[in-house]
């Protein structure tokens, strides 16, 4: 099926233009709106994967592209980034740009949602992208805490280490997390199993809120995270070039250094990247005690390179990240952890044909998750080891008049194997193949995106006496579908619908577990007769942005069915003395709002904040769906200087979060609460924490080093955050007053 899609997607390339032409140039000029020229302009040919930056005139060149339909993003502080598409045939081009000014910090553009780069503003599906300065103050130890500011965006948390992230009321195996588009398979339906990779050398996040399952298949039914490096450099004819990065940073609370080295260079069409990261903490703080056996430790590094000319290019990476996490557990005595090491790697190929371009990639991804009863422990409790193999063949076909998009198979085989003491789920294999096509069109001020997938998945499970699980398969297929529009009412505003069905497989552990799941405190029981999950998602949003304001508001409605839960059994288990649950199925509803806004007053202020709440009910049972987070308020102002001699952007800064107080809990979820809490029950509590910032760069020649200094929870104020798992062994384990300087410098 795959070789027979290959041949005809090659044959389609053909009939377009088979000629290629080589050393073609895409070149021009930047200025302002007053026709002075901007230097260190960002410059980036996105299908190619080159950038630049402007010189002293506002000049760029871009040499040895192969003919074909390119976007050209230009990018610079304190002016609106603009995407230009153009098509390279028979001629060098010239593309001059006037940037307007703006004081709005606006996202660049998205490469997630879409087949081809897009801004944020005319998306047709909602996304946000948390980059440069904004991430770097993000920076947590769990990619759920990163983006704990986005609004609709919250974390599943158990400790500082483990962090997932919940979008819109959906989080696990309903979110699917990408390394610059390579799927992570990393056992995430456990509540203590979070996504096992490194944002502190990324140059962004995206992140998709509500189903993109056209474009990446099962699991993105309620989202897609990913995390998304910088280009490697390109040289050109400039001859060799090299520069890095590095930061470093303390946090007081939990006694918390960290940081970040990353180098690069190119010299012609080669380039290169190499980075190195990590940190290591103690026990954090609460304002009333310290929370036992919380700290977490984590190392990690990458290399990349390749090769870009007119024939296409070839980019090859691999990264390592080990991890060591603790687990507070009730008893203040225990020191049970998880040591966790992920290993992927990748290849991309880019081949030009005619004005249309294939791109393949073939991904790999070792998982091994040990977890210990005792830190000083050899023996493995429970241990999980995934490895997984992905695949993608994209065909961006020539355009048809408006009409540009991809046609694509996507494949994966994921090989699951248990060691340790315990057992909860049989060893399995689970391969999948996806076909799909996805298009764009603009017509005036019509921007409109629609698409549609067709997927099938088997799944092989082993023989498991102990679980009582005989060997024996399971099939699914499912359709899914996309269609977003944007319209354009004037060149600020934009009104936004987009509709799409998503779905999730089964996975593994809802379909077999037998066994206590110590994760959940609570007997787990598999049924091995679960349908897909399937979602239809409406969004309806209104996008401003201007030099002064950048506002998104937004509602949605997402109905899941044969969503797939627990119910208590009403049995005990004889041995553990825990309730036994039974995984089933029925219908469920999310259905909410957000609001994030921007606003400079004036050249010095910036005003930001969020809102966002969700509302999940079960509709088959008529109860509320559990851990939903409840209603949320972010806000900040942000004193910004100007640059004077060799000082840098200097800032102030203080904000804060307001939580209302969840009053909507499931009852299998009050009923858990209550055991927790001997028969008291957790009664959920709004809180207000109260954050502050400030920095300043200092200049010295063409090397700029930086100084930032925040503080989270200012006024040390006790509290638990809903989606922590750990207020059930301990009271408001929230951290109390964290102080964290950072040092950083690009050179």
């Amino acid at each position: 099926m795959l070789g027979s899609t290959l041949l005809g997607l090659l044959a389609l390339g053909a009939s377009g233009t088979p000629h290629i032409e080589v050393n073609r140039t895409i070149a021009g000029r930047v200025t302002d709106s007053a026709g002075t020229p901007l230097a260190s302009v960002r410059v980036v040919v996105l299908e190619a994967k080159r950038s630049t930056l402007t010189d002293l005139a506002g000049r760029y060149a871009f040499r040895d592209l192969p003919e074909g339909r390119y976007g050209v993003a230009f990018s610079f502080i304190g002016y609106a980034p603009v995407i230009r598409r153009v098509i390279l045939a028979g001629t060098d081009l010239t593309l001059d740009v006037a940037l307007k000014r703006s004081l709005v910090e606006l996202p660049t553009l998205q490469v997630t949602a879409t087949a081809e780069a897009t801004t944020v503003l005319t998306s047709p599906q909602p996304t946000a992208v948390v980059e440069a300065e904004d991430l770097k103050a993000a920076q947590a130890p769990s990619l759920g805490e990163t983006l704990r500011t986005v609004a609709g965006v919250h974390s599943l948390g158990t400790g500082l280490g483990i962090g997932k992230p919940v979008i819109r009321g959906l989080s696990s195996n309903r979110v699917l997390v990408l390394d610059n588009g390579q799927r992570l398979e990393t056992a995430q339906w456990g509540d203590e199993h979070g996504p096992n990779l490194e944002t502190a050398t990324a140059q962004r996040i995206e992140v998709i809120k509500g189903p993109a399952s056209v474009l990446y298949g099962s699991d993105a039914l309620g989202g897609v995270v990913n995390v998304i490096p910088r280009d490697l450099p390109h040289a050109g004819d400039s001859g060799a070039v090299i520069h890095g990065s590095a930061a470093a940073a303390y946090t007081g609370n939990n006694r918390q250094p960290d940081g970040s080295f990353q180098l690069e260079g190119a010299s012609g069409g080669f380039g290169f990247r190499a980075t190195l990261s990590g940190r290591t903490s103690k026990d954090l703080k609460t304002p009333d005690y310290t929370l036992w056996n919380s700290y977490n430790e984590a190392v990690g590094g990458s290399g990349t390179a390749g090769f870009r000319g007119a024939w296409g290019s070839l980019i090859a990476s691999f990264s390592q990240r080990n991890e060591q996490i603790g687990l507070t557990d009730e008893d203040p005595t225990a020191t049970p952890l998880q040591r966790i090491g992920t290993s992927r790697g990748r290849i991309d190929l880019s081949l030009p044909i005619g004005r249309s371009r294939l791109e393949a990639d073939v991904g790999y991804e070792r998982n091994r998750r040990r977890e210990f009863e005792e830190k000083e422990s050899s023996d493995v409790a429970l241990g999980l080891f995934t490895k997984t193999w992905t695949g993608h063949l994209h065909f961006h076909h020539p355009p048809a008049g408006r009409l540009n998009g991809i046609l694509g198979v996507s494949g994966l085989r994921t090989r699951f194997d248990k060691f340790g003491e315990e057992t909860l789920i049989p060893n399995s294999t689970a391969t999948g193949v996806g076909v799909f096509a996805f298009e764009q069109v603009e017509v005036g001020r019509w921007n409109l995106s629609f698409g549609a997938r067709v997927d099938q998945r088997h799944l092989e499970v082993e023989d498991d006496e102990g679980l009582g699980v005989a060997a024996q398969t399971r099939n699914w297929t499912s359709l899914t579908g996309n269609f977003g529009v944007s319209f354009h009412v004037s060149e600020p505003l934009a009104l936004v619908l987009n509709v799409g069905r998503g779905y999730r497989a089964p996975s593994t552990f809802d379909l077999f577990s037998n066994g206590v799941h110590e994760g959940t405190l609570a007997f787990e029981r598999g049924n091995p007769d679960l349908k897909n999950e399937t979602s239809i998602n409406t969004d309806l949003a209104l996008r401003v942005q201007s030099s002064r304001v950048l506002l998104e508001a937004s509602v949605f409605a997402n109905f899941i069915q044969n969503f797939i839960y627990t119910v208590p059994s009403g049995e005990t288990d004889p041995e553990s003395g825990f309730e036994i649950f039974d995984v089933t199925q029925g219908d469920a509803r999310l259905t909410g709002f957000e609001v994030a806004a921007q606003y400079h007053p004036v050249a010095v202020v910036h005003l930001q904040g969020t809102v966002d709440y969700t509302r999940g009910q079960n509709t088959t049972t008529g109860n509320p769906l559990p851990l939903i987070p409840p209603f949320r308020a972010t806000y900040s102002m942000r004193l910004e200087g100007r640059s004077k001699g060799s000082w840098v952007a200097p800032y102030l800064m203080v904000g804060g979060e307001s939580n209302a107080r969840q009053t909507r809990q499931d009852p299998s979820e009050a009923a858990f609460y209550a055991q927790a809490f001997d028969g008291a029950g957790y009664q959920s509590r709004g809180y207000t924490l109260a954050n502050a910032g400030a920095g300043v760069g200092l200049q010295t020649g063409a090397t700029v080093f930086r100084v930032d200094l925040s503080v989270r929870n200012l006024f040390n104020k006790s509290y638990a955050d809903y989606l922590n798992r750990i207020k059930t062994n301990a009271r408001d384990p929230g951290m109390g007053r964290s102080v964290t300087l950072r040092l950083s410098t690009d050179f």
